[in-house]
């Protein structure tokens, strides 16, 4: 099956700030990066640093107060299929079965028949590991397993862009190995442009080929790092603790 690559994202002086009980806070000052076709950069920060805001706005959810965001030199203006997100939550519906879950990401899709949209779901639960569930209720599913049919749902539409908000964040450390495993084949298979948002620090080396770090309150890039690390890599390596500590002391200047 045919994966079509990703596409470039501009983000050009981008700022953003927020009203609350008559006080404004500023959320996002003056933000500048581009990621590459089929580039896997994550956006790390402690909480309240607006990274999340700033996903909500490549995503077209949330709209820019200053400066613009440009998708393959157009400017973005509005949610569209092409640009899925995959959230905390797997936000599945427990009404459907695992595959009925999966093609109600092919909803974007027209053309296609039933019979095309279970074979295509059936290709992406297989690709996480999940086929043998396709019959199952979300109910009967661990939380990773929940987080892979997500994942699987976000793949099927064969979007160009993945916007992922910390989907890892609510599972243990051992059901997070696994699935950056996952991910890791997942993306060195189809190469998509991947946009994910952390504040794990490990994570984020473990999964990007590049890392926007991002200072609290409001959030600005103080420092873009460069994974140069075979992508085999896992949170033990002795190469990921030497950066991840690197980071740690970037952050802590802050």
């Amino acid at each position: 099956m045919d994966v079509k690559n990703g596409v470039k994202i501009i983000v050009e002086d981008v700022s953003k700030s927020f009203t609350t009980n008559g006080e404004t806070r500023l959320a996002l000052d003056h933000i500048n990066f581009s990621i590459n076709q089929g580039e896997f950069v994550a956006i790390l920060g402690a909480s309240g640093c607006g990274k999340s805001t700033l996903l909500n706005m490549i995503a077209g959810i949330e709209t820019c107060e200053n400066g613009r965001i440009l998708i393959n030199d157009s400017n973005l203006n509005q949610p569209e299929r092409h640009r899925m997100m995959m959230f905390q939550e797997s936000a599945l519906f427990p009404w459907y079965s695992v595959i009925e879950n999966v093609m109600y990401g092919l909803r974007f899709k027209r053309g296609l028949d039933p019979k095309t949209y279970r074979e295509i779901a059936l290709y992406y639960l297989a690709t996480v590991g999940l086929k043998n569930y396709a019959d199952h209720r979300v109910y009967q599913l661990s939380g990773g397993m929940k987080q892979r049919v997500a994942l699987a749902r976000a793949l099927a539409p064969n979007p160009q862009i993945l916007l992922m908000d910390e989907p890892f964040s609510a599972l243990d450390a051992s059901t997070c190995e696994q699935l950056y495993r996952d991910l890791q084949r997942i993306w060195n298979s189809k190469k998509k442009t991947v946009v994910w948002v952390t504040h794990n620090v490990r994570e984020a080396i473990v999964l990007a080929q590049r890392i926007l770090v991002f200072s609290p309150h409001p959030g600005r890039i103080i420092k873009e790092i460069t994974v140069d690390l075979p992508l085999s890599r896992t949170i033990h390596d002795t190469s990921v603790s030497e950066l991840h500590d690197k980071i740690i002391a970037i952050l802590n200047k802050k």
